[in-house]
């Protein structure tokens, strides 16, 4: 009797899972921010957050938690109840970047977590102060080899997605020993300091006060990442067109849930996020930061953040990019 009701425990523990999954979701579901309120990560996170939880029937209420990188909202998500109630916003900061800066990170960027829907691929663009006088990359190189040291660009912190795409911007162009990197904490802060005038460039994520700062003409963007020029900024060239076709950093954002999350309740999720996606409300939101709505499944984003958590230690080994 022992045997048998040992060997039914799994089907048991299956049947139950499947059960919850079904009724799932029963109360409202956090999605951990790691970010401040007005960066891109959070924008986009607002964006679906209201959409998907009207489809699941159940509120997705936003809760902020900034600092360390992205690292302490990161490590939150890994820590909660792998039960589908607490998601988290994954990010290159939290996952790709973070093991680069923080050698004794107390979670694993691949095997803590479960990938559930990336929301978005997202451009970076190299803004400048309006009042620098710069209208080009060229322009730009330039003026830092005119003045070494007097040039400052500013992140959304040490180890940020931000940084990393500064970082390869000025090691691209050879200035990085001649520009001072300032980190902020975070990248609605960088963006504002640039428009500012307390650095003379970011480079960062489009979408959330970046979007701000260039419509309101306090900087200048020079050029996006990506293949294409994006809709919202159509007189922007891209990095190639501009004269640097090496660099080609697109950031991301998506959803993940802490390991061990039943497989069921992240295909309702994925299912919620892509539903939520091609709606007209989010479609419009998106377009109008320069995002384009994607659709991918867990697998699928899961291998994203594998190959960008791989590809960006390799830049960071071979010394292309200096964190630091």
């Amino acid at each position: 009797m022992k045997k048998l009701l040992t060997a039914a425990l799994p089907a048991l523990a299956l049947m139950t899972g499947v059960a919850v999954a079904q009724d799932y979701p029963t109360r409202p579901i956090t999605l951990i921010v790691p970010q401040t309120a007005g960066g891109t990560n959070d924008t986009v996170a607002r964006i679906f957050a209201p959409a998907m939880g009207k489809i699941l029937g159940k509120e997705v209420v936003i809760d902020n938690k900034p600092g360390g990188g992205n690292i302490i909202g990161t490590q939150l998500t890994a820590e909660a109840a792998p039960d589908g109630y607490t998601i988290g916003m994954a990010s290159q900061s939290g996952l790709s970047l973070a093991p680069l800066t923080k050698p004794d990170l107390a979670y694993d960027p691949i095997n803590d977590f479960t990938a559930i829907y990336n929301f978005a691929n997202v451009s970076n663009a190299l803004v400048v102060n309006a009042d620098l006088g710069v209208k080009s990359i060229q322009e730009l190189v330039a003026l830092a080899n005119e003045k070494p040291g007097e040039l400052n660009y500013s992140s959304g912190g040490i180890g940020t997605s931000s940084h990393f795409a500064g970082a390869l911007f000025v090691a691209l162009t050879g200035i990085a020993d001649k520009t001072v990197h300032v980190p902020y904490q975070g990248g609605s802060q960088a963006s504002v300091a640039a428009a500012a005038g307390e650095v003379q460039f970011y480079v960062g994520p489009t979408g959330g006060n970046m979007t701000g700062v260039i419509e309101a003409k306090k900087v200048i963007p020079l050029a996006v990442s990506g293949d294409k020029r994006l809709a919202s900024m159509p007189d922007v060239p891209t990095f190639a067109e501009a004269g640097l076709p090496e660099y080609t950093a697109v950031g991301w954002y998506g959803i993940m849930a802490p390991a061990g999350t039943p497989k069921e309740i992240v295909d309702k999720l994925n299912a919620a996020a892509i539903e939520a996606s091609k709606t007209p409300e989010v479609i419009a939101a998106l377009k109008a930061q320069g995002i384009e709505p994607i659709e991918n499944t867990p697998e699928e984003f899961a291998k994203i953040i594998k190959d960008d958590v791989e590809g960006s230690k390799k830049l960071v080994d071979d010394g292309v990019v200096v964190l630091h």
